[in-house]
């Protein structure tokens, strides 16, 4: 069985940033990603908030890190981690073909969309359904589509998306947005973005297995929305990995000052961790955090 001084799984920005520092000291490591390095980054149709860039498509910044990686000689494996199970030691990581150890483990798993849990939702994907407008609004061009949410990313796609199709209907539950005034403000000025507020999604209506409509609630008044898309954008689930028996708080990971988790030798930066802001750079800052404490306690060792 192969051992390393740290294994990182997950190549969003701040698995990237621990494994860039850990290289750069010299220790042996292995970055798992099982998708595209970057992460959530590849579904971000713009960034205007990161330090030195005024604006950036998500998948750019996502190829400069992918080719940071490159010129760093940082292993990469693109893999499925299967299981972990601690060690005293070393820990022991199970992915598809093989088993592999490490003193330390990095925990960037980020967080999946969350989903609306209606029934024929999972058999729309693709066929009217998507969490990614990035990914998927190109198939919706010059169409009539929705985008369900109230925060920052339901405005940022809602204005994406108006940038392609005929149509945008933001379906917001609540009676405001809880996104940034500068995206409402932006979201307003598009004369194909409408908005409907205290509206509840009840259904998702197909024909001939793709979405035709929505129905939702207003005012205790139902009615339909016909679009070829909808866009969901209602929040996130934190990836953990079953039966490894770390403190969570409401499913995401409780780390200290260090990231540490509750066992000293597993780390979890990024999106998976519990804490009051998530944005790119202090997900950066805790992917070197990390980094720097495992570092020092390696040449300890």
């Amino acid at each position: 069985m192969e051992k390393y001084d740290c294994i990182i799984i997950g190549g969003g920005i701040a698995g990237i940033t621990a494994s860039i520092y850990l290289k750069n000291a010299n220790k042996k490591i292995l970055l798992i990603e099982k998708s595209a390095l970057g992460g959530l980054l590849n579904k971000i149709s713009k960034i205007e908030n990161y330090p030195g860039f005024k604006s950036i498509a998500g998948p750019d910044l996502a190829f400069s890190l992918y080719e940071q990686v490159k010129s760093n000689d940082i292993p990469f494996l693109n893999d499925t981690v299967i299981s972990i199970k601690p060690k005293k030691k070393y820990h022991v990581v199970s992915l598809k073909d093989k088993t592999i150890s490490a003193r330390f483990l990095i925990l960037a798993t980020g967080r999946e969309a969350r989903k609306l849990n209606l029934p024929g939702e999972d058999k729309l994907l693709g066929k009217g359904i998507s969490y990614c407008a990035l990914c998927d609004g190109p198939f919706y061009k010059n169409k009539d589509v929705c985008v369900i949410g109230a925060g920052d990313s339901a405005l940022l796609e809602a204005i994406y998306l108006a940038n392609i199709c005929h149509h945008v209907t933001i379906i917001n539950k609540y009676s405001k947005f809880k996104g940034k005034e500068s995206l409402l403000n932006e979201v307003l000025q598009k004369e194909n973005i409408s908005i409907l507020y205290d509206s509840l999604t009840l259904s998702l209506n197909t024909e001939n297995g793709f979405l035709k409509s929505i129905t939702y609630q207003k005012n205790d008044q139902k009615a339909n929305l016909e679009v070829a898309g909808a866009f969901v954008y209602i929040g996130s689930t934190p990836n953990i990995f079953s039966g490894l028996n770390i403190k969570l708080d409401k499913n995401y990971i409780e780390v200290n000052q260090d990231m540490q988790t509750s066992i000293d030798t597993i780390y979890a930066v990024g999106d998976v961790v519990k804490k009051d802001i998530y944005q790119l750079i202090n997900a950066a800052s805790e992917g070197m955090t990390a980094a720097i404490s495992i570092i020092q306690r390696l040449n300890k060792e």
